[in-house]
């Protein structure tokens, strides 16, 4: 049995026991002894092991939700103390003299990042959850307004309509995020907080929820964050279970029309023709906003097809090996990429689900 030290309070305070009486009774030191030792080996024993142990932010962060959102002290310890350092460091992106993510579209970029995500067996996985699914999309639709394809979109691209959900424990990847000096440690660590109140929300187990890379789970990849915010229990069984198809397509369509889809707008993105091969002079990505009058008169970039959208359009630029193409992004398209704030992602969850609608509808 390990005999824990006792500590110089401890000793003290025997001390000034002894001095107080010139003959204590044994019985009364040793009750005294007895509760000293008991209390200090309480205190031990709440701390957290493993990788992270004697980790101060993590100690603060445990305090504070056991202060702020009344977690038991004592299970957040064990939770964590199981908890897996992965020392991640992915290299997704450079990065600029602010810390910020940037990312050089190269010539071939787009045909590249099309192919991890548009691709024969992905298109048929796309056919089929939407023919399995069907009654929830078309409700999901008639709730949120928005179109089926889109929300297929986002399922094929985030996990492949489930077949890969993530291969890691989100409590690892949100605690080494968050309490290991990670450039963006302030982000995760309030993700690791929405994570630890939706799992006990959702009684979900946190020590067994696996994720991604950053932390996003189920179907559609929400953060904790989104998911406090955005996920719906749509089959009504008591859960919001975002590994649950149903809940997720709701979950997904929530979140478009939170962030300002219009049903009424059909148009999300129209392929444009221009004079050359390469778009140089304009400023391009889902945050430019330009006149289709000042595009039209200015530069001869059109709509190749009829665009009814009069509003400001995106110009959106994917080179290939060859050339660049070049498209117009409507509202619609910019609130694509409020789920992930990249113009490849917004295009590719785009042209996914018109595809998959066309060989629908088309074999």
């Amino acid at each position: 049995m390990k005999i824990k030290k006792i500590h110089t309070f401890a000793l003290s305070l025997l001390m000034l026991t002894a001095c107080s009486s010139k003959k204590p009774e044994k019985k009364i030191e040793s009750e005294i002894l007895t509760n000293i030792v008991s209390t200090v080996n309480t205190h031990d024993d709440l701390g957290v092991e493993g990788d992270f142990a004697e980790n101060y932010k993590l100690i603060n962060f445990i305090e504070r939700m056991r202060d702020e959102h009344n977690f038991d002290e004592a299970e957040l310890y064990k939770l964590f103390s199981g908890a897996k350092d992965l020392n991640q460091v992915p290299i997704v992106c450079k990065v600029n003299k602010k810390g910020q993510c940037v990312t050089n579209y190269n010539q071939g970029q787009w045909d590249r990042y099309k192919g991890m995500f548009i691709y024969e067996r992905n298109i048929q996985r796309g056919i089929k959850f939407w023919e399995e699914h069907e009654n929830t999309l078309n409700r999901a639709y008639h709730e949120y307004g928005v179109l089926p394809e889109y929300i297929l979109g986002i399922l094929g691209v985030e996990t492949a309509y489930g077949v890969n959900f993530g291969k890691k424990k989100v409590i690892d990847v949100l605690t080494t995020k968050s309490m290991l000096n990670d450039r963006r440690e302030g982000f995760y660590t309030k993700q690791l907080e929405k994570f630890l109140i939706m799992a006990r929300d959702s009684n979900l187990d946190p020590s067994n929820l696996m994720g991604s890379d950053s932390g996003a789970m189920g179907y559609g990849q929400f953060i904790p964050s989104s998911y406090l915010d955005f996920a719906v229990d749509f089959n009504q069984d008591g859960v919001t279970d975002l590994w649950n198809p149903e809940d997720a397509i709701g979950s997904i369509a929530n979140y478009f029309y939170q962030n300002g889809w219009k049903s009424s707008l059909r148009e999300v993105a129209i392929r444009a023709q221009y004079k050359g091969s390469r778009c140089r002079k304009l400023t391009t990505g889902y945050k430019t906003k330009y006149s289709q009058h000042k595009l039209r008169k200015a530069h001869g970039i059109i709509p190749r097809q009829p665009l009814h959208y009069q509003g400001a359009v995106s110009l959106i630029k994917l080179p290939k090996y060859s050339y660049d193409e070049l498209w117009l992004g409507t509202h619609n398209f910019r609130v694509i990429t409020t789920y992930n704030h990249d113009t490849f992602y917004g295009m590719v969850v785009h042209q996914l689900g018109e595809e998959i609608k066309y060989r629908r509808y088309n074999n």
